[in-house]
């Protein structure tokens, strides 16, 4: 089911800079640093959200 889930995005800001990034589910479930395209900072996304909270935006998005 991981891999179903690659293509959802999610919108953060860069911690120097403030530029809004987007980081790709992939990105984050293979733990892959990104680089701000603002200011060169390498980051690496944590995703701390909770798991019961993923799977209700899923389900809004499929009603």
């Amino acid at each position: 089911m991981a891999h179903e889930l690659d293509d959802i995005t999610a919108q953060t800001e860069c911690p120097v800079c403030g530029r809004e990034l987007t980081v790709s589910y992939k990105t984050l479930r293979l733990e892959r640093v990104i680089e701000c395209q603002g200011c060169g900072e390498t980051i690496r996304p944590i995703d701390d959200t909770p798991i019961a909270r993923i799977q209700k935006l899923i389900d809004d998005v499929g009603d």
